[in-house]
């Protein structure tokens, strides 16, 4: 008997058992109700998580989509003032050239500082060594007295969002110098 209880009988089995046939569960009927009260219970409660899963999904669907739509709204708010600023200094037609570029070179200036608050840093590449991760070479010239490599100009700044690369560097690169053995072919041919 201690083997009948420790064991659950399959729920087609409960169902299946004949009235008066089974004395621990009493009258067959008493036991098919609890039962049909419990499964009743069950899909009471599977119906209900249903619905809430099914709100949940919608409300995510609905959070999701007012992201997309007011997710740069901090963004564009920190970027108005610069537009204010721009169509001052476009507005200065008459001004002198010096003080239209001072007003330009002070909103580049605050419009960095800005950006950087969202976690944007420029790539610092003039001078350095070429590198393929965060650089991208549109030219490279052959260059006495910089190693092969060595960046020699800048034509787009590039840049990191957070540490990660947001846009990699357009630089002109250094040629590594031609072999002397190259060099020595022409001399020899003018002889």
């Amino acid at each position: 008997m201690e083997d009948r209880e420790n064991e659950s009988p399959p729920a087609e089995a409960v169902v299946e058992v004949p009235p008066g046939e089974d004395a621990e569960e009493g009258p067959a009927s008493g036991g098919e109700s609890a039962e049909t009260v419990d499964a009743a219970k069950l899909k009471e409660q599977l119906a209900y998580l249903a619905a809430e899963f099914e709100n949940f999904r919608k409300r995510i669907a609905r959070e999701r989509e007012a992201q997309a739509a007011f997710g740069n709204e901090q963004l564009l708010r920190a970027v108005l003032p610069f537009l204010d600023n721009l169509e001052r200094a476009m507005g200065q037609a008459g001004a002198s050239a010096e003080a239209l570029l001072s007003g330009v070179r002070m909103t580049h200036d605050q419009f960095l500082s800005e950006l950087r608050k969202f976690g944007l840093e420029q790539l610092p590449s003039q001078g350095g060594m070429f590198d393929p991760s965060l650089h991208e070479a549109i030219a490279s010239v052959p260059s006495m007295g910089k190693p092969g490599g060595a960046i020699l100009a800048e034509a787009r700044k590039g840049y990191l969002l957070h540490g990660r690369l947001l846009r990699p560097t357009q630089v002109t690169v250094a040629a590594a110098p031609p072999e002397d053995g190259g060099g020595e072919a022409p001399a020899g041919s003018g002889e």
